[in-house]
């Protein structure tokens, strides 16, 4: 995982004890961080994530801050890790069985037009 990611993800359930918008703060810097080209390349970082969490709640506001990344990036090109891990990706918010995981998901492929 990603240095800067793992240093969101650690202890995130303590940070949003201490403030609940702990996540959007720390995506938002980093999404500050990153040129249009540096936020495509982070994406496969943030599919990483999103398959390594098993948290509900933590896949959809990974998925939401993945579709900023490819908002940020400014293209509909897919990514090759995304086409690459695209079923196992659906396999696992499908195990989640989360409806905001699912919705952002599905958000993101309306907004990248997969079908």
């Amino acid at each position: 995982m990603h240095n800067s990611l793992a240093h969101i993800l650690d202890n995130w359930v303590e940070q949003i004890n201490r403030d609940e918008f702990y996540l959007v703060h720390s995506f938002d810097r980093l999404l500050a961080e990153k040129s249009s080209r540096e936020a495509y390349e982070f994406v496969p970082y943030m599919i990483e994530a999103v398959l390594l969490t098993t948290d509900g709640f933590l896949a959809s506001q990974l998925i939401f801050y993945l579709n900023c990344f490819y908002g940020k990036a400014d293209t509909t090109e897919l990514h090759p890790v995304l086409l690459a891990k695209r079923k196992e990706l659906e396999n696992h918010i499908s195990r989640l069985r989360d409806a905001d995981a699912a919705r952002e998901y599905e958000e993101l492929k309306r907004e990248l037009r997969l079908k």
